[in-house]
């Protein structure tokens, strides 16, 4: 059988349980009898009726022969369950309601494998981690429709995880904010209260994260709030992706500051039940460049950033919440953790397929309450990078274990538009779900590898009974040779020295550089993009066999799969095409360029599907700038 995550102990009975018309699904105990919204009960109804074929009746008092029985057992570890199947009944006992309600999803799995007729077992079973969360980027390029935003909270309950974040800038509608928002497609107070319930209902903790010191190039950049930003004259500029990802940070020795970002987090913060609060706090690349200089020269930039930091802090406490920020500026100076108010959470972020463990030793011997913080590694490709994701979530997983973290956040950010449909990231959250339930179970030589996890993944989460589909989305995300990166860049001008200006990158990162260093290893490997063209093809002729041994409920995934890696193909061709122009006649660019424009054209039905209109605008110059270059439009 199939089981993401493999649970700590399972022991095969004798015997089978006959699933019958009718089965009770019994709420025995009071506290869950009283659990008004619990939606895990109705999961394990519905998955009984879709593939067992049989109608289950939900109902609470004492369970008899033939039910499923769900119980509170107070002598069990906090998020522990014991699921037994025997002849005669099911029997799912838990500490808490979470508890019970991962018994149900492991029993809901056990379905998926066996239908109507069960194996008798008993399962023990208990995470590695705590706090097992996901962070989907809000703010970068795509705006998610709400029912988008639930079906990944759905599958964030069906593999054991139980925190979700979505990052925000600009895009929700604080009052006397509309400036900064205006262009975006935002969620609304009552949205943000549905979600919050929502989340409640399947025990997922649902935090609100908020950009409230660097990264709030949108409201910066606005007339009504560019005085409080460390640079200089930010309204009126073109818009830039670029830009958007580096700057702006707020001038943190104007007064003014502090009290626009505790306006929005006033208005925000109510709307959510949790007591956690991500306040971000990350990559202020711009502090102490511009108008706080003086002040840099006088104190530093690091007691800046750490008095600022910490009044954020401070506030959030004051408000009965638990501050969180991104650890990559204080790992820098840890010593100074020791300033912010005790009960503060440090997020330790790294992406690294090997990623070392130096960017979170430092701040674990500093004493701070440690989250680690892999990726999905969806941003700037097509179909996320699936092995890099893998090896990250597994290593950061380990890290967290070394350091005794109470948490690990799996994230995705948007990069430059949040190119890759949302659907791609499912199987970098399986991953943090399955590495922080029971990372044992996936490590050692008797462990369960990469493949077999990915046979399960396309089992379980697509009803793929060749158990193929993630291999065949990790092997077309290999093929990816012109990215999404190098595409937004070479659009922007940085492959032109004279259009890249070192002040306006305070981070230290040379654009131009690195952008003109990829471009030359591209065009030493352009011959692998006839070969990736080939790959694709076979990719693609597979697919279409895969889907046929799908249930019909998820061949939708299919359209969204041969979109994308098509995409891939042409992409890798107009990165030839226009970085090396000599290599294609006008003929081929022509063509190259219809194709790119019927292509995208069916892009943005697939993305208009899932996501609002956000900046889908903004990608679209991008593609038409590509596509009239081919034509010879554009220099």
């Amino acid at each position: 059988m199939h089981f993401l995550p493999k649970p700590k102990k399972l022991t095969e009975t004798n015997g089978e349980f006959f699933v019958e018309s009718g089965i009770r699904i019994v709420s025995e105990s009071e506290g869950l009898k009283t659990s008004t919204g619990w939606a895990l009960p109705k999961v394990l109804r519905d998955e009984l009726l879709r593939y067992a074929g049989i109608e289950a009746t939900l109902t609470a008092g004492t369970a008899d022969k033939g039910d499923i029985s769900l119980r509170l057992v107070g002598a069990l570890p906090p998020q522990s369950y014991v699921l037994s199947i025997t002849e005669e009944q099911i029997e799912i006992l838990g500490r808490d309601r979470a508890g019970v309600g991962y018994g149900i999803q492991t029993l809901c799995q056990i379905i998926r494998n066996k239908g109507a007729l069960l194996p008798a077992l008993r399962i023990e079973d208990k995470p590695d981690i705590p706090a097992r969360g996901f962070y989907m980027d809000q703010a970068r390029g795509r705006s998610f429709k709400l029912d988008t935003i639930k079906k990944q909270i759905d599958l964030l309950s069906r593999y054991k995880l139980n925190q979700y974040q979505l990052y925000i800038e600009q895009s929700f509608a604080f009052r006397g904010f509309s400036e900064m928002w205006r262009e975006d497609s935002v969620l609304t107070p009552e949205e943000i209260m549905e979600l919050d319930k929502y989340c409640k209902d399947r025990d997922i903790d649902f935090v609100p994260s908020l950009a409230s010191f660097g990264h709030l190039y949108e409201l910066l950049r606005t007339k009504s709030y560019e005085d409080i930003c460390e640079l200089e004259d930010a309204a009126g500029k073109p818009f830039s992706f670029w830009e958007k990802m580096q700057h702006h940070t707020v001038n943190v020795d104007d007064e003014r500051s502090f009290e626009v970002v505790k306006k929005m987090l006033d208005e925000y913060l109510p709307l959510f039940s949790s007591k956690l609060v991500n306040i971000c706090a990350d990559e202020t690349f711009d502090l102490g460049k511009g108008r706080s200089k003086a002040l840099a020269d006088k104190v530093g930039t690091d007691r800046m950033y750490m008095d600022f930091l910490k009044k954020l802090c401070e506030y959030v406490v004051s408000k009965g919440k638990i501050p969180m920020f991104w650890g990559d500026i204080i790992r820098k100076f840890p010593e100074f953790i020791k300033e912010l108010p005790t009960e503060t959470i440090c997020m330790a972020w790294g992406y690294m397929a090997e990623q070392k463990d130096d960017i979170c030793e430092p701040i674990a011997k500093a004493g701070a309450n440690l989250y680690l913080c892999p990726g999905a590694c969806g941003w700037n490709t097509l179909i996320n990078r699936i092995d890099t994701s893998y090896s990250n979530v597994k290593i950061m997983s380990g890290y967290a274990r070394k350091y005794e973290a109470i948490g690990l956040l799996n994230t995705e950010w948007g990069d430059f538009g949040h190119l890759n449909n949302p659907s791609f990231t499912t199987p970098g959250i399986v991953y943090g779900g399955v590495f922080t339930w029971n990372l044992d179970a996936y490590s050692g030589e008797k462990g369960v590898g990469k493949e077999e996890l990915n046979k399960a993944l396309s089992f379980l989460e697509y009803d793929d009974k060749s158990e193929t589909y993630i291999e065949l989305l990790e092997k077309a995300a290999l093929n990816q040779i012109y990215d999404w990166w190098s595409a937004v860049l070479l659009f922007e001008g940085f492959a032109d020295a004279a259009n890249f200006d070192e002040k306006t990158n305070p981070a230290g990162f040379n654009s131009h550089k690195a952008l003109t260093d990829r471009l030359e290893r591209f065009k030493a490997e352009i011959a692998d993009v006839d070969r990736a063209s080939k790959e694709l093809l076979e990719i693609r002729r597979k697919l279409r066999k895969t889907v046929l041994s799908m249930d019909s409920a998820k061949r939708n995934e299919f359209n969204k799969a041969d979109n994308a890696i098509a995409g891939i193909d042409i992409w890798n061709r107009v990165g030839r095409a226009v970085v090396m122009p000599e290599t294609s006649d006008e003929k081929v660019k022509f063509e190259l360029a219809e194709e790119l424009e019927i292509w995208y054209m069916k892009y943005k039905e697939i993305y208009r599907a899932d996501s609002k209109e956000s900046m889908l605008g903004r990608v679209t110059k991008v593609v038409l700038w590509y596509a009239d270059r081919l034509r010879g439009i554009t220099e």
